[in-house]
Protein backbone atom coordinates (compact mmCIF):
# COMPACT_ATOMS: atom_id res chain seq x y z
CA UNK A 1 0.00 0.00 0.00
CA UNK A 2 1.41 3.17 -0.86
CA UNK A 3 0.76 6.91 0.59
CA UNK A 4 -1.95 8.18 -1.32
CA UNK A 5 -3.90 5.06 -0.25
CA UNK A 6 -3.33 5.98 3.45
CA UNK A 7 -3.78 9.76 2.70
CA UNK A 8 -7.08 8.51 0.82
CA UNK A 9 -8.03 7.19 3.83
CA UNK A 10 -7.33 9.71 6.22
CA UNK A 11 -9.40 12.41 3.83
CA UNK A 12 -12.28 9.88 4.44
CA UNK A 13 -12.53 10.16 8.25
CA UNK A 14 -10.59 7.10 8.53
CA UNK A 15 -12.81 4.66 7.04
CA UNK A 16 -12.41 0.94 5.88
CA UNK A 17 -12.31 0.54 2.63
CA UNK A 18 -14.83 -1.94 1.07
CA UNK A 19 -12.13 -4.01 -0.27
CA UNK A 20 -9.36 -4.23 2.68
CA UNK A 21 -10.48 -5.91 6.26
CA UNK A 22 -9.30 -3.85 9.68
CA UNK A 23 -7.36 -6.55 10.93
CA UNK A 24 -5.28 -6.67 7.56
CA UNK A 25 -4.82 -2.83 7.19
CA UNK A 26 -3.83 -2.90 10.86
CA UNK A 27 -1.27 -5.61 10.49
CA UNK A 28 0.52 -3.04 7.53
CA UNK A 29 0.57 -0.34 10.07
CA UNK A 30 2.81 -2.21 12.10
CA UNK A 31 5.05 -2.90 10.14
CA UNK A 32 5.79 0.13 9.75
CA UNK A 33 6.93 0.45 13.56
CA UNK A 34 10.57 0.15 12.60
CA UNK A 35 10.85 1.74 9.21
CA UNK A 36 13.03 4.37 8.48
CA UNK A 37 10.28 6.57 6.66
CA UNK A 38 9.62 8.82 9.25
CA UNK A 39 5.80 9.70 6.88
CA UNK A 40 5.34 5.63 7.06
CA UNK A 41 5.95 5.35 11.07
CA UNK A 42 5.12 8.39 12.02
CA UNK A 43 2.51 10.57 10.12
CA UNK A 44 0.76 7.44 8.68
CA UNK A 45 1.38 4.38 11.19
CA UNK A 46 0.90 6.60 14.41
CA UNK A 47 -1.53 8.55 13.43
CA UNK A 48 -3.92 6.36 11.72
CA UNK A 49 -3.66 3.68 14.72
CA UNK A 50 -4.17 6.42 17.38
CA UNK A 51 -7.66 7.30 15.19
CA UNK A 52 -8.73 3.80 15.31
CA UNK A 53 -7.93 3.68 18.53
CA UNK A 54 -9.96 6.35 19.66
CA UNK A 55 -13.02 5.79 17.22
CA UNK A 56 -12.82 2.56 19.69
CA UNK A 57 -12.21 0.09 15.96
CA UNK A 58 -10.61 -2.54 18.61
CA UNK A 59 -12.36 -5.21 20.94
CA UNK A 60 -10.78 -5.76 23.82
CA UNK A 61 -9.62 -9.30 22.29
CA UNK A 62 -7.41 -7.46 19.60
CA UNK A 63 -5.91 -4.64 21.64
CA UNK A 64 -4.72 -7.38 24.07
CA UNK A 65 -3.02 -9.09 21.14
CA UNK A 66 -1.83 -5.76 19.54
CA UNK A 67 -0.07 -5.42 23.53
CA UNK A 68 1.58 -8.72 23.68
CA UNK A 69 3.14 -8.08 19.88
CA UNK A 70 4.28 -4.53 21.03
CA UNK A 71 5.93 -5.62 24.32
CA UNK A 72 7.59 -8.15 22.23
CA UNK A 73 9.06 -5.74 20.10
CA UNK A 74 10.77 -3.93 22.95
CA UNK A 75 13.19 -6.58 22.94
CA UNK A 76 14.33 -6.43 19.69
CA UNK A 77 18.23 -5.09 19.22
CA UNK A 78 17.87 -3.95 23.11
CA UNK A 79 21.26 -2.78 23.82
CA UNK A 80 22.23 -1.03 21.05
CA UNK A 81 23.07 1.96 19.94
CA UNK A 82 22.60 4.18 16.56
CA UNK A 83 21.23 1.16 15.04
CA UNK A 84 17.70 1.59 13.01
CA UNK A 85 15.98 -0.86 15.85
CA UNK A 86 15.23 1.55 17.47
CA UNK A 87 12.52 2.97 15.95
CA UNK A 88 10.51 -0.22 16.27
CA UNK A 89 11.38 -0.59 19.93
CA UNK A 90 10.53 3.54 20.59
CA UNK A 91 6.94 3.70 18.52
CA UNK A 92 5.96 -0.32 20.09
CA UNK A 93 6.11 2.60 23.06
CA UNK A 94 4.71 5.31 21.52
CA UNK A 95 1.34 2.63 20.64
CA UNK A 96 1.55 1.13 24.09
CA UNK A 97 1.30 4.75 25.19
CA UNK A 98 -1.69 5.86 22.85
CA UNK A 99 -3.52 2.64 24.30
CA UNK A 100 -3.38 3.21 27.43
CA UNK A 101 -4.41 6.90 27.12
CA UNK A 102 -7.53 5.51 25.43
CA UNK A 103 -8.37 3.12 28.26
CA UNK A 104 -7.93 5.62 30.30
CA UNK A 105 -11.11 7.01 28.83
CA UNK A 106 -12.94 3.67 28.57
CA UNK A 107 -10.98 0.86 30.22
CA UNK A 108 -11.12 -2.30 29.32
CA UNK A 109 -7.79 -3.74 29.87
CA UNK A 110 -7.62 -5.93 32.97
CA UNK A 111 -4.68 -5.08 36.41
CA UNK A 112 -2.79 -8.28 34.92
CA UNK A 113 -2.24 -6.73 31.18
CA UNK A 114 -1.45 -3.17 32.81
CA UNK A 115 0.99 -4.79 35.12
CA UNK A 116 2.86 -6.69 32.69
CA UNK A 117 3.02 -3.06 30.18
CA UNK A 118 4.62 -1.06 33.51
CA UNK A 119 6.76 -4.18 34.55
CA UNK A 120 8.08 -4.01 30.72
CA UNK A 121 8.36 -0.50 30.25
CA UNK A 122 10.07 -0.19 33.54
CA UNK A 123 12.67 -2.28 31.90
CA UNK A 124 12.29 -0.80 28.95
CA UNK A 125 13.47 2.10 30.59
CA UNK A 126 16.66 1.15 31.95
CA UNK A 127 17.89 -0.99 28.94
CA UNK A 128 16.80 1.38 26.47
CA UNK A 129 21.11 2.10 25.34
CA UNK A 130 20.28 4.06 21.96
CA UNK A 131 19.45 7.98 23.35
CA UNK A 132 18.87 9.60 20.05
CA UNK A 133 15.98 12.26 19.97
CA UNK A 134 16.04 13.53 15.97
CA UNK A 135 17.68 11.27 13.54
CA UNK A 136 18.62 13.12 10.22
CA UNK A 137 16.96 12.13 7.44
CA UNK A 138 15.03 9.40 9.20
CA UNK A 139 12.62 11.43 11.79
CA UNK A 140 12.62 10.71 15.28
CA UNK A 141 13.42 7.87 17.33
CA UNK A 142 12.84 9.74 20.98
CA UNK A 143 12.75 6.31 22.71
CA UNK A 144 13.36 8.49 26.34
CA UNK A 145 9.95 10.71 25.40
CA UNK A 146 7.79 7.97 24.15
CA UNK A 147 8.44 5.92 27.38
CA UNK A 148 8.11 9.27 29.28
CA UNK A 149 4.74 9.32 27.51
CA UNK A 150 3.69 5.65 28.36
CA UNK A 151 4.52 6.69 32.39
CA UNK A 152 2.84 9.28 31.87
CA UNK A 153 -0.66 7.37 30.62
CA UNK A 154 0.41 4.58 32.96
CA UNK A 155 0.02 6.79 36.16
CA UNK A 156 -3.25 7.66 35.11
CA UNK A 157 -4.88 4.67 35.09
CA UNK A 158 -7.34 3.06 37.05
CA UNK A 159 -4.83 0.03 37.83
CA UNK A 160 -1.96 2.11 39.37
CA UNK A 161 -1.41 3.16 42.70
CA UNK A 162 0.74 3.69 45.51
CA UNK A 163 3.16 1.22 44.62
CA UNK A 164 3.43 1.76 40.90
CA UNK A 165 4.12 5.32 41.19
CA UNK A 166 6.72 4.67 43.29
CA UNK A 167 7.93 2.49 40.98
CA UNK A 168 7.72 4.56 37.83
CA UNK A 169 9.39 7.71 39.93
CA UNK A 170 12.38 5.53 41.09
CA UNK A 171 12.57 4.19 37.14
CA UNK A 172 12.75 7.60 36.39
CA UNK A 173 15.57 8.82 38.95
CA UNK A 174 17.41 5.34 38.20
CA UNK A 175 17.53 6.41 34.58
CA UNK A 176 18.61 10.25 35.08
CA UNK A 177 21.60 10.01 37.70
CA UNK A 178 23.22 7.35 35.77
CA UNK A 179 26.39 7.86 34.16
CA UNK A 180 25.51 9.04 30.56
CA UNK A 181 27.11 9.50 27.43
CA UNK A 182 24.22 11.79 26.53
CA UNK A 183 22.58 14.64 26.89
CA UNK A 184 18.84 14.71 26.06
CA UNK A 185 18.12 18.21 24.64
CA UNK A 186 14.63 16.81 22.73
CA UNK A 187 12.43 17.87 24.87
CA UNK A 188 12.68 14.28 27.25
CA UNK A 189 13.06 16.17 30.67
CA UNK A 190 9.58 17.82 30.11
CA UNK A 191 7.88 14.50 28.71
CA UNK A 192 9.36 12.79 32.18
CA UNK A 193 8.01 15.69 34.18
CA UNK A 194 4.54 15.76 32.61
CA UNK A 195 4.68 12.15 33.74
CA UNK A 196 5.21 13.17 37.32
CA UNK A 197 2.88 15.57 37.67
CA UNK A 198 0.39 12.85 36.33
CA UNK A 199 1.77 10.83 39.50
CA UNK A 200 1.24 14.04 41.69
CA UNK A 201 -2.54 14.88 40.40
CA UNK A 202 -3.14 11.14 41.74
CA UNK A 203 -3.23 12.40 45.22
CA UNK A 204 -1.56 9.19 46.46
CA UNK A 205 1.96 10.05 47.00
CA UNK A 206 2.93 10.75 50.47
CA UNK A 207 4.61 14.01 50.92
CA UNK A 208 7.51 12.28 52.69
CA UNK A 209 7.64 10.03 49.85
CA UNK A 210 8.19 13.17 47.33
CA UNK A 211 10.89 14.17 49.77
CA UNK A 212 12.52 10.92 49.42
CA UNK A 213 12.78 10.45 46.06
CA UNK A 214 13.77 14.38 45.53
CA UNK A 215 16.47 13.58 47.68
CA UNK A 216 17.64 10.73 45.55
CA UNK A 217 19.06 12.86 42.79
CA UNK A 218 21.03 14.75 44.85
CA UNK A 219 22.32 11.81 47.20
CA UNK A 220 24.88 10.65 44.56
CA UNK A 221 28.55 12.44 45.00
CA UNK A 222 28.04 15.05 41.91
CA UNK A 223 31.96 16.43 43.35
CA UNK A 224 33.72 16.40 40.22
CA UNK A 225 30.89 15.65 37.84
CA UNK A 226 32.05 18.30 35.92
CA UNK A 227 35.83 16.78 35.25
CA UNK A 228 34.68 13.93 33.96
CA UNK A 229 32.26 13.58 30.78
CA UNK A 230 29.97 10.81 32.08
CA UNK A 231 29.00 12.19 35.23
CA UNK A 232 29.00 15.85 33.49
CA UNK A 233 26.37 14.55 31.50
CA UNK A 234 23.84 12.99 33.97
CA UNK A 235 24.40 16.37 36.37
CA UNK A 236 23.05 18.01 33.26
CA UNK A 237 20.26 15.92 32.55
CA UNK A 238 18.87 15.25 36.32
CA UNK A 239 19.37 19.18 36.93
CA UNK A 240 17.49 20.17 33.28
CA UNK A 241 14.74 17.70 34.55
CA UNK A 242 14.55 19.07 38.21
CA UNK A 243 13.99 22.45 36.64
CA UNK A 244 11.50 21.44 34.09
CA UNK A 245 9.42 19.65 36.87
CA UNK A 246 9.66 22.70 39.00
CA UNK A 247 8.08 24.86 36.51
CA UNK A 248 5.21 22.27 36.01
CA UNK A 249 4.41 22.22 39.73
CA UNK A 250 4.81 25.67 39.84
CA UNK A 251 2.68 26.96 37.09
CA UNK A 252 0.12 23.97 38.42
CA UNK A 253 -3.21 25.59 39.25
CA UNK A 254 -4.31 22.83 41.70
CA UNK A 255 -2.01 20.22 42.85
CA UNK A 256 -2.02 18.24 46.88
CA UNK A 257 0.69 19.52 48.40
CA UNK A 258 1.69 22.04 45.88
CA UNK A 259 3.69 24.82 48.19
CA UNK A 260 5.78 21.89 49.79
CA UNK A 261 6.25 19.90 46.43
CA UNK A 262 7.73 22.84 44.93
CA UNK A 263 10.08 23.81 47.73
CA UNK A 264 11.44 20.03 47.95
CA UNK A 265 12.41 20.04 43.92
CA UNK A 266 13.64 23.65 44.66
CA UNK A 267 15.87 22.17 47.48
CA UNK A 268 16.81 19.65 45.02
CA UNK A 269 18.18 21.87 42.22
CA UNK A 270 20.15 23.84 44.46
CA UNK A 271 21.56 20.93 46.28
CA UNK A 272 23.12 19.75 42.99
CA UNK A 273 26.77 20.37 43.70
CA UNK A 274 29.39 19.74 41.03
CA UNK A 275 32.36 20.72 42.64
Amino acid sequence: MDKQFWLEIMQDDYAIPEEHTLDELTGELFSYLGNTDPELRDDIGYIVYANWLEMGKYMQAEIAEHIQALLANLETGIGETETDTVFLRSFSVLFLAEIIHNDNKAPQIDNALIQDILEKGLTYLQSEKDPRGYVQDKGWAHALAHTADLLRALAKNEHTGLVEHKQMLSGIAEKLVAASDWVYVHGEDDRLSAAVLSILQREMLPIGAVKEWAESFVAPNWRGAWTKEEPTRAFFNVRNFLRSLYLQVNTEEELPHQADTEKLILNAVQSLRPY
